[in-house]
């Protein structure tokens, strides 16, 4: 117990030497603030954003792979109003608080209508086939009802699309349009098509992103404005609307705007602080073991020597006369572009170089007498490297570990660049693949820089990070740099 409590004052006491002297470094304290900076980003990412960084398939009447809060596409950041004085721009907006109907007092609250001759309208409460509530319209007679609720746009700009839902269950047949309207005149119409009766039928109706003529004529301008649901039935029949929802989509969103996904856009400043998870895991998991795979075979090699030191190292001469890069591609093809196919495969790859100097430094090392003694003493091979040959070489460990980083990262970001990515994951190499790939490349790149340079900034910050670390522990390891 007392030897123990002895090797770990020991232990402490050497740290506190190690930091004593790693704090005199600028660049060290630099770069680990860094790492210490994105670690803490990647951890509290889901505090960040409340958006997940690829829409989820999500239960109930929206697509799948709709995320219903996020913005359209290639939405500019929300500080382009302040900062850059586009004050105009549009912003979104979600009219209907309660689009579920979830109870009578919600309905009531929030949407309106005229009690028609031949037509009852009644808010619903929740019945056996429904958790909510609805609105149901009990006709006994051919004539037509609407419902509408109000709300205010307040933006000057035109917005870039927006999004109508509704759930219908008619008994018979009948005739639904919808429409937005400022004051009595209709801006934009559309009928509900395909209505099943007996069952519940439910629609999206989307505006489409490449209409701005639509956009500025459905809101032309700031004011009240009403969605409206116009029900027309030719006889005895109950209709029931539930799930009513108007999506409008702005032109400005989050701190770093939207990408070009048409179909599912993310927003950017989500899934730049999650693809720090990736990039992190990625780098530090493939340097490490491409690092402890260099130890091991230059330990065995150095020591061992003969044709298991031959075996080895004429392996490792194979390895690093491969061009990288297009073996990587291979590799990953063949095995299909998994997360962890990606880290084995970066790791197997990256290990010749630092067996080579771990050889070289033991076959100097096993020259001298301690090893000699140790020998003659009767210890086993695996003791002398484990216990003499390892503690001797470890320095080199941690600055390669530290500089072996940003090559694992930079390799990442490259291959997820070419498109060989995990579909299931977001990186910042999948972001820049992602930009390739889009109709924002025939845009101008000043007015959608925010959704490239961010992660190029950051995989270079990050590599850089780990560099100045190495340099640190270089200076203070080597005994060829360490100040005395």
């Amino acid at each position: 117990m007392a030897l123990r409590k002895e090797k770990i004052k020991f232990t402490l006491k050497r740290f506190k030497g190690f930091w004593t002297q790693y704090s005199k470094s600028k660049q060290g304290i630099l770069g680990l603030a860094i790492v210490i900076g994105y670690v803490i980003l990647a951890v509290i990412a889901p505090y960040l954003s409340p958006y997940e960084p690829y829409a989820p398939k999500l239960k109930g009447y929206y697509p799948a792979g709709t995320n219903p809060k996020i913005a359209t596409y290639l939405a500019v950041p929300i500080w382009y109003k302040t900062l850059l004085g586009m004050k105009d721009l549009s912003e979104n907006l979600f009219p209907i608080k309660d689009h579920a109907m979830s109870t009578v007092e919600t309905i009531t609250s929030q949407w309106h209508w005229t009690q028609t001759k031949g037509a009852t309208i009644t808010p619903s409460p929740n019945k056996g086939d429904r958790e909510d509530a609805c609105i149901e319209i009990n006709f006994t007679e051919p004539t037509t009802v609407q419902v509408w609720v109000t709300f205010n746009y307040p933006y000057k700009n035109s917005p870039k699309e927006f999004c109508i839902h509704i759930s219908v269950l008619v008994q018979d047949k009948a005739d639904i349009t919808v429409s937005i309207a400022k004051g009595e005149v209709d801006t934009y119409t559309e009928q509900v098509r395909d209505i099943s009766s007996g069952k519940w039928t439910h629609r999206f109706i989307k505006s489409g992103v490449a209409s701005p003529k639509l956009m500025a004529q459905t809101f032309p301008e700031p004011g009240e404005y009403s969605l409206k649901i116009k029900v027309t039935s030719y006889g005895n029949n109950t209709v029931r609307l539930d799930n009513i929802d108007l999506l409008i989509y702005g032109e400005a969103f989050g701190l770093l705007g939207t990408d070009g996904n048409v179909d599912r856009p993310r927003d950017i400043f989500t899934t730049l602080i999650y693809g720090t998870r990736i990039s992190l895991i990625v780098g530090l998991l493939s340097a490490a073991i491409s690092t402890f795979l260099g130890l091991l075979i230059g330990l065995i090699s150095g020591y061992i020597g003969g044709m298991v030191d031959e075996a080895l190292m004429r392996f490792a001469d194979f390895l690093l006369v491969l061009p990288t890069l297009p073996l990587l591609i291979v590799l990953i093809v063949a095995t299909s572009a998994t997360f962890w196919n990606l880290i084995l495969i970066i790791s197997f790859l990256g290990w010749m170089v630092f067996a080579r100097q771990i050889r070289s430094m033991v076959l100097s090392l096993k020259e001298r007498t301690f090893i000699e003694a140790a020998k003659v003493s009767g210890a086993s091979t695996s003791y002398i490297i484990s216990k003499h040959l390892m503690p001797n070489v470890f320095a080199l460990v941690y600055i390669t570990l530290a500089t072996s980083v940003p090559g694992a990262i930079i390799t990442e970001a490259s291959l997820s660049w070419l498109g060989l990515f995990d579909p299931s994951i977001v990186s910042w190499g999948r972001m820049l693949n992602e930009f390739t790939n889009s109709q924002a490349m025939i845009l101008p790149f000043s007015q959608y820089w925010f959704w490239v340079i961010p992660p190029g900034l950051a995989i270079m910050t990050l590599a850089i990070a780990f560099i100045l670390i190495g340099y640190a522990l270089d200076e203070i390891l080597n005994p060829k740099l360490r100040k005395r």
